[in-house]
């Protein structure tokens, strides 16, 4: 397939949907009123400690570890092969290729064979056992088949259908700086990057959002000092009409009945 704007448009198309949805996300889940404090305990008491917190929650997963270690092992070697993955590829990125980057290559290559398996894992943990299936959704099942149908045909162009990396850097530099490229891309490069879009537009809006939406989760980001009061920031004071502090007369015997029956069972 040789096109010169094809990959800009989708490219530019996949991008704007992307960052466009992490704002709208973000800016819903921050005007989303927090009235009680709702921390998870055992938490912290002071904002190192909410910081410590949330680390070890990004990067060792301790609650899914006492729940359920094998989906423990699936997901955390998962988000980690991914990283390389994605480690690996940041070479199309930059030129010339940083150091660090190019210490990732390896790492990256053999983290490429291997994720497909823990996807794959994934998903036979959602088949297989009555528990996943009862709790899974349409959802996690596109979202799982997705990744694994972008690591298989990655995995292939790396194998098999060779695709020629400077044409792929030049095509995807000239991308970013607004320079189209004439590129003949192999069927298979264009599904790849094809599914590579379908998952930016898809990501802001699914349950992947979850790696940014723990940052603003309030079981985790607050402090458990109960001690002190919890001021509600939306509770400001609100004028009141007089007349509404006082129940019609048409209610008020249904009112003192009820008032009446609560004080004889109190008794």
């Amino acid at each position: 397939m040789e096109t010169k704007f094809f990959f800009p448009f989708l490219a530019y198309l996949s991008c704007g949907v992307f960052l466009g949805g992490l704002i709208y996300r973000f800016w819903v889940w921050l005007k989303t009123p927090v009235p009680l404090r709702i921390v998870l305990t055992p938490a912290p008491q002071t904002r190192a400690g909410v910081v410590k917190r949330l680390a070890g929650d990004i990067f060792l997963f301790p609650q899914l570890l006492q729940a359920d270690r094998l989906l423990w092992v699936l997901g955390w070697s998962f988000h980690l092969l991914l990283l390389l993955v994605m480690l690996r590829h940041l070479r199309y990125f930059f030129y010339p290729v940083p150091v660090w980057i190019e210490a990732m290559q390896t790492p990256g290559l053999y983290a490429g064979y291997f994720l497909p398996v823990s996807l794959a894992g994934l998903l036979a943990r959602r088949l297989i056992t009555e528990r996943g299936l009862y709790l899974s959704i349409w959802g996690d099942y596109f979202a799982l088949l997705l990744l694994l149908a972008i690591s298989l045909t990655g995995l292939l162009l790396s194998q098999y259908f060779y695709v020629y990396i400077v044409d792929v850097k030049a095509m995807i530099l000239g991308i970013i700086f607004f320079q189209p490229i004439n590129f003949q891309a192999p069927w298979l490069f264009t599904l790849h990057f094809l599914l590579v879009s379908a998952l930016l537009i898809y990501f802001p809006f699914s349950k992947l959002m979850h790696g940014g939406g723990i940052f603003l989760s309030p079981t985790h980001n607050q402090r458990a000092n109960f001690k002190q009061p919890y001021r509600n920031p939306w509770d400001f004071p609100v004028a009141y009409n007089p007349l509404n502090l006082f129940p019609p007369e048409k209610y008020q015997q249904v009112l003192g009945e009820m008032k009446a029956g609560e004080k004889k069972c109190t008794e």
